[in-house]
Formats: structure tokens, C-alpha cells, sequence
């Protein structure tokens, strides 16, 4: 099943190319926020899932074309970034387990436009990952009981800008540096999150590609380590690291599309009101130093 929000937030599902209103199987299920909802549907999931299938059964929907595709989980208590957790392709040493946290508020949906900040950054860069979402509440958690914690699954775009500092947050959680969709596909869609196809292009041209295999921290490993520290709840969201082969500059007028085996295509703008400009080569130097460490 893959989840959408749209135009003001209504909750519905893809069907196809068309998206179908789910709200009459919710009755009962309307929270104050569209994340309210949200989380009492993936709380209440068993329960309310056969009346979504039916829902989506019975309704032929709108073309998908004809609507505004939201972020699919619109404001998340946590949202928490895995730092590199990939192999890269070679042979470096397992690095350890590390996240930073980003800012919800920095979460935008498809269609969206990143604005780069008058910071002054040495560039801006796009990370393509796999995130997924927190299914119930979590803490303490082992690796080889967490494999039934994961509700499902969506594209998410970590924009960075590099040099500011050490510190993660201030180069990380600008609003709009977090675009995410197109929709949240719940696990059992997903046969093997480890063996995905990430893509990511810019005005077209392909720069990351690469395989969630080379992930170096599996996902029950991330949600033991993350778990021993926070409480984990429904409707969190985890973004998985990148491959840093392939990264390269977001600016000025650039198309920037994301897209996930099984998941789907996530594109968003950018613009920069300081119209800045870098190099538009994948950045060699800094796929060469992540390999290397």
C-alpha cells in the first residue's frame, strides 16, 4: 500500500496512476494535524487496513497528475539522520554507527522548492537515501527482535550545506533542506529493503546510483542503536545514510529527482535568491575523502 497525503492534506492512497481518498474508511481516526492521523493509522493499522483495501477496491480516485502530492509524513517528532552508513563501494574499515537530528520542520513533499540559505557555505549538496518509519513505541530494543518495527518506507533527500562548521544541525536543518515522498509504501511491499536501486539525477543527468546493499549498518542494527538511547514512536522517521559516490552541487534553477525501487520519484526545485554557482561535476574530491576514511 502506498500512502499519500495531498492538496490540503487529505490522506489517501496511489492506486496506479491515480490517488483514492481514503477518509471514509478512517471514521474515528481524524487527529488535530495530518500527522496525528497519520500516526493513528499506522498505530491502529490491523484494524483499519482491510477497510483502506476495500476503500481502494470500490474507488477509481483522480489522476495523480491533477493533484498536489505532499511530504508523506508531514511533521515527525523525530526525524533522525544515519551519518554515511555506506560501504561505499570499496573496502574501507566498518565505520561506526552515527546519526545526527535533522529538523521535521525541514521536511517538504514533491513539487516543493529547496531555497538555499544566504549562509555561506562552500556548496550545497544533495544526499539520496531510504528512510523508513517507525511502526510503535521502541526502546531498548535487540537488532534480531527489531525486524517487525518498521511500518514502511519513503525516498528522502538530505540537503547539505557543507563548511558552515563541525557541527551537523546548522548545516542540515534549514527549512526545506528535507524533501520526502512520494509516498510511504508499507513494509510488506517491500521484500528486502537491503536491495534497492537509489537514484538520484539532476536537470536529468544521473549522479548517485547505488544499491542499499552497500548499506554498512542494517536497519534492525540502527533501530537497536538508536533505541538504547531515544524512545523510538510511531510516525518517526529514519533516514538511512548515503553512498557519497556521485554526490555533486544543488543550485539555482535546478530539477532535482530522487528515485527508490518500489518506492517511486520524488522531484523537487531549488533556488537560491544569491543566484550562486559551483562546478556542476559530481564532487570527486569529496567521494574520494568519504572512501578513504
Amino acid at each position: 500500500m502506498k500512502l499519500v497525503f495531498y492538496n490540503d492534506f487529505k490522506l489517501g492512497v496511489l492506486k496506479k496512476e491515480y490517488v483514492v481518498d481514503i477518509t471514509p474508511a478512517l471514521v474515528g481516526l481524524k487527529g488535530a494535524t495530518p500527522q496525528d492521523t497519520l500516526e493513528q493509522v499506522i498505530a491502529k493499522f490491523g484494524r483499519v487496513a482491510p477497510k483502506i483495501e476495500k476503500t481502494v477496491e470500490a474507488g477509481k480516485g483522480v489522476p495523480v497528475s491533477g493533484v498536489r502530492l505532499r511530504q508523506p509524513v508531514p511533521k515527525p517528532t523525530l526525524l533522525l539522520c544515519a551519518i554515511g552508513n555506506y560501504k561505499e563501494g570499496g573496502v574501507r574499515p566498518r565505520q561506526p554507527i552515527d546519526f545526527f537530528l535533522k529538523s521535521p520542520r525541514s521536511i517538504i513533499g514533491p513539487g516543493d522548492t529547496v531555497e538555499l540559505p544566504p549562509a555561506q557555505a562552500n556548496i550545497f549538496h544533495h544526499e539520496a537515501e531510504l528512510a523508513f518509519v517507525i511502526k510503535k513505541t521502541v526502546k531498548n530494543v535487540k537488532a534480531e527482535n527489531a525486524t517487525d518495527l518498521v511500518f514502511g518506507y519513503t525516498a528522502f533527500i538530505d540537503i547539505s550545506a557543507r563548511g558552515l562548521s563541525k557541527w551537523f544541525f546548522n548545516h542540515k536543518s534549514y527549512d526545506t533542506f528535507g524533501p520526502m515522498g512520494p509516498a510511504l509504501v508499507t513494509a510488506d511491499e517491500i521484500p528486502d529493503p537491503h536491495d534497492l536501486d537509489v537514484k538520484l539525477r539532476v536537470n536529468g543527468d544521473l549522479r548517485q546510483d547505488y544499491n542499499t546493499g552497500d548499506m554498512e549498518h542494517r536497519i534492525p542494527e540502527l533501530i537497536e542503536w538508536l533505541s538504547s538511547i531515544v524512545t523510538l514512536e510511531a510516525g518517526d522517521v529514519v533516514s538511512c545514510g548515503t553512498n557519497h559516490q556521485g554526490l555533486g552541487p544543488c543550485q539555482d534553477g535546478d530539477k532535482v529527482e530522487i528515485e527508490i525501487e518500489r518506492i517511486g520519484k520524488l522531484a523537487v526545485n531549488i533556488k537560491d535568491p544569491l543566484k550562486r554557482s559551483w562546478p556542476r561535476e559530481v564532487d570527486l574530491e569529496t567521494a574520494r575523502r568519504v572512501r578513504e576514511t
